[in-house]
């Protein structure tokens, strides 16, 4: 269920975000309220991706399966949430950390379908789970950042969710292209 939560919530954040940035000119009000419930929405989501696997380990319920689904929901929850801000309300150069956050998601993903058929994992590695851990960190970031800035918080409050949001989406790249490189050594030394 912590799962397709997760599922649902990617497009669902995505859809709030766009609406958002629609309502931004015209009632700015309104903007502010949906970019705050996409705040929750997405903390909610990410804790849920903690909170599924700490159950599933500590209930003994830790399948392939669920281990496939739980990895597509990150995928889902960041993919979707990333490409509407990338539309919506990034500046260039967090656009830019953003490619390369999915770029390389979706070479890894390539990568474990294809050693997939021919029997193998590729399993995540300690950088890949604090990428993970950096790109919600960012997301959530920018978002309380549009929620902030649009209600007039305190400036310090709204270049420090700016900054966070910045410095974590950059280290999501920077660890992003990292643990892809090792992804891609190790199927070598395999090979």
């Amino acid at each position: 269920m912590l799962t397709i939560f997760r599922i649902v919530m990617g497009p669902a954040i995505a859809a709030l975000i766009l609406w958002a940035a629609g309502e931004f000119y015209s009632d700015r009000l309104l903007a502010g309220f949906i970019f705050a419930l996409s705040v929750v929405l997405f903390i909610l989501a990410a804790l849920t991706d903690w909170a599924d696997g700490w159950l599933a380990r500590k209930l003994d319920a830790v399948t392939p399966l669920g281990a496939a689904l739980d990895h597509a929901a990150d995928k889902v929850l960041i993919t979707c949430v990333l490409v509407a801000l990338a539309y919506a309300a990034l500046p260039m150069h967090l656009v830019a950390a953003s490619v390369l956050i999915l770029g390389r998601d979706v070479a890894i993903a390539g990568l474990r379908e294809g050693i997939a058929a021919q029997g193998k994992t590729l399993p995540v590695s300690q950088l890949g789970k604090w990428k993970a851990a950096a790109e919600m960190g960012g997301v959530g970031a920018f978002l309380a950042f549009q929620a902030s800035s649009i209600f007039l918080a305190p400036a310090e409050l709204v270049l420090g969710l700016h900054s966070a949001a910045a410095i974590l989406l950059w280290a999501a790249a920077a660890l992003a292209l990292i643990s892809g490189a090792q992804y891609v050594a190790a199927l070598v030394r395999r090979a």
